[in-house]
């Protein structure tokens, strides 16, 4: 099995003293682990990516007692994984904490058992939660971080909230700071920029119904499409997709302190007249291949209209 390893000294400040953050590693599938998934009931022939474009990340974390572990471990599409070891390399430099995480094979792929558990997932080959239409983590484009501390809130037709898992209840309160009360740790609101900075944008808790706090994903139309791609050209994708936003936001920067992002898949179907981009790529895959080369242009675009 091969592996490579992303190593990185990002200039975070903790006080006067500058962290180095761990090196997180990104692996290939191994053929056991491929069939673990499967009898797991976590991979199927009928999934949109394939263990051979899923990658694994293995990282460090620190948990809520402020104790290190070297066995944080989840699921992504390969075109992502170098962002996601950089979010969690990240999130360990910041002291952000994570209860655990394992893959979601270690618990059947049974979401609510991982939720439970305030287990932090990835990749799990599933619908949405009473849908029949796939759930983004079905592509390895969906991260789940810390659900205790940011539950899954839906809600009935008489206002009534339902959380999951059921001790997200206790989390309501979004605030980190209370009156007589301990600091809250673990939110996800204290890391959508970490998340948004390497392509993350869409987070749950911008939701109205559900609210889905723990959530980060990208939007369906970019899983469409990557799922769709050579692995090499969604990689490209999405090493264009991280540089686009991060260009606008150093151009918008108050535009996207409010998060009034336009992405780079409105910036690509504009240059191509297209309505979605990934029908036209299924239509014409290589005009987009052929977009996607090209040097990016920042302007207006970069700000939702």
């Amino acid at each position: 099995m091969s592996k490579y390893c992303f190593k990185r000294l990002i200039p975070f400040l903790l006080g006067n003293v500058l962290i180095p953050v761990s090196a997180a590693t990104v692996s290939e599938i191994s053929v056991s682990d491929c069939r673990s998934m499967v009898t797991a009931g976590v991979m199927s022939a009928a999934a949109p990516v394939q263990c051979t474009r899923l990658k694994q990340v293995q990282f460090d974390y620190i948990d809520f007692q402020g104790q290190q572990h070297n066995n944080g471990s989840i699921v992504v599409m390969d075109a992502v994984a170098p962002y996601i070891a950089t979010i969690f390399d990240q999130l360990y430099a910041l002291k952000f904490p994570i209860n655990k995480a394992q893959p979601i094979r270690n618990y059947q792929g049974d979401d609510d058992l991982s939720m439970a558990d305030n287990n932090t997932s990835a990749f799990n080959y599933r619908p949405i939660a009473g849908k029949r239409s796939l759930s983004i983590h079905a592509y390895g484009l969906a991260i789940d971080i810390n659900p205790k501390q940011n539950p899954f809130v839906e809600f009935g037709e008489q206002g009534s909230a339902k959380f999951k898992p059921v001790d997200g209840a206790k989390y309501t309160n979004r605030m980190q700071f209370r009156y007589g009360k301990d600091e809250r740790q673990g939110f996800a609101e204290d890391v959508i920029t970490t998340f948004a900075d390497n392509g993350f944008l869409y987070w749950g808790g911008f939701w109205n119904t559900p609210i889905d706090y723990q959530h980060f994903q990208v939007s369906r139309n970019m899983a469409n499409l990557m799922s769709a791609m050579p692995a090499d050209n969604a990689t490209q994708f999405f090493d264009n997709y991280v540089q686009w936003y991060q260009s606008c936001k150093a151009s918008y920067p108050t535009a996207y302190a409010k998060h009034n992002v336009s992405d780079y898949v409105h910036y690509l179907e504009h240059q191509l007249n297209s309505k979605s981009l990934s029908k036209t790529f299924n239509q014409s895959p290589n005009k987009v291949i052929a977009a996607i080369q090209q040097p990016l242009k920042i302007s207006t675009l970069c700000v939702k209209s």
